[in-house]
């Protein structure tokens, strides 16, 4: 990071924050059937949006970023999500260069649908416990790890079902769907015993609201002086710890989250504005415009310009 980043005493506008674009079930679904399978790769022509449905999302290849609401996560192949109606969220690759592409199944379920499962499997889904995976409140989502890639051949049997629709693919959908959910639900469950066993109670859940806190602190100061000295102070830890809990909560040093953080705002307002390059530039925090095409290009592999015309970017 590069001192207009650090020691830039002058406080930069804040960039005009993108409404996140509203998906709805019928630019998806097919009749009434409940369910809906795509293969996605994703790039940067997507907004940030959310859903009338339930979403999950499996990727089965590449790496890259993850945003919902206001946070960002690394996600790479294994990451499944679950995206309750009125999550806002999008992916995006690590690179427009194509090299290392981010290959995602998406499994949409009529909420409706999830009600229904729940009463006419109610006294079979322990409790009612097993649905209560697809009923998040709005804004939150739940992230699992598939180190062995086993869900992975579940969504490509989902895939193929759908796209071929030989006899029966309905029924043969929702009963792969019953054992995703019950995949899902024993994995959370396997997990939530391992943190209670390992000591981590209630003051690992405090550790993790605080470093939501600080991710939410850059979010609203992007465009700001920012130091790890400042972050770490603010959450109550030394320098030494904070940079420790920061690579494990968001997957890289604080270096590459702000400069991604930034580089995204400014791929969206390179593509959504008509301003110009100098400004988004200052809107984004980088006094330099030098710096900041510098910046853009190592993360994105064009420059802003490129990018902006959309032609150019690398295949």
């Amino acid at each position: 990071m590069g001192n207009d980043d650090i020691l830039n005493k002058k406080i930069q506008p804040k960039a005009r924050k993108a409404a996140a674009h509203h998906s709805s079930a019928s630019e998806h679904f097919r009749g009434s059937f409940p369910l809906f399978v795509n293969r996605f790769q994703e790039g940067f022509e997507l907004r940030q949006h959310d859903h009338d449905f339930v979403e999950l999302v499996y990727v089965m290849s590449g790496e890259g970023y993850h945003y919902v609401g206001d946070s960002m996560e690394r996600t790479f192949k294994g990451c499944l999500y679950v995206l309750p109606v009125g999550t806002s969220h999008i992916f995006r690759p690590s690179g427009a260069s194509g090299k290392t592409k981010l290959v995602v199944y998406n499994l949409c379920i009529r909420p409706a649908f999830i009600g229904e499962l729940r009463s006419w499997l109610g006294d079979y889904g322990a409790g009612g416990k097993l649905w209560s995976v697809f009923e998040g409140a709005p804004g939150s989502h739940i992230r699992l790890v598939d180190h062995s890639m086993r869900l992975g051949r579940v969504f490509e049997q989902l895939h193929q079902e759908f796209e071929e629709r030989k006899p029966g693919y309905e029924a043969s959908m929702l009963s792969v769907l019953l054992q995703l959910t019950v995949q899902i639900a024993r994995q959370l469950e396997t997990e939530r015993k391992a943190e209670g066993g390992s000591g981590a109670g209630p003051g690992a859940g405090r550790r993790r609201s605080e470093m939501s806190a600080i991710l939410g602190h850059i979010d609203e100061h992007l465009t700001e002086p920012l130091t790890l000295e400042r972050l770490a102070e603010k959450a109550g830890m030394s320098l030494r710890h904070f940079i420790r809990k920061f690579r494990q909560w968001t997957g890289m040093g604080f270096s590459d989250y702000l400069q991604r953080k930034r580089i995204d705002l400014a791929c969206r307002l390179l593509l959504e504005t008509d301003d110009k390059i100098d400004h988004i530039a200052k809107s984004t925090g980088y006094r330099d415009l030098a710096h900041f095409r510098q910046v853009f290009r190592k993360w994105m592999g064009v420059s802003p310009s490129q990018y902006r015309r959309g032609g150019e970017l690398p295949k």
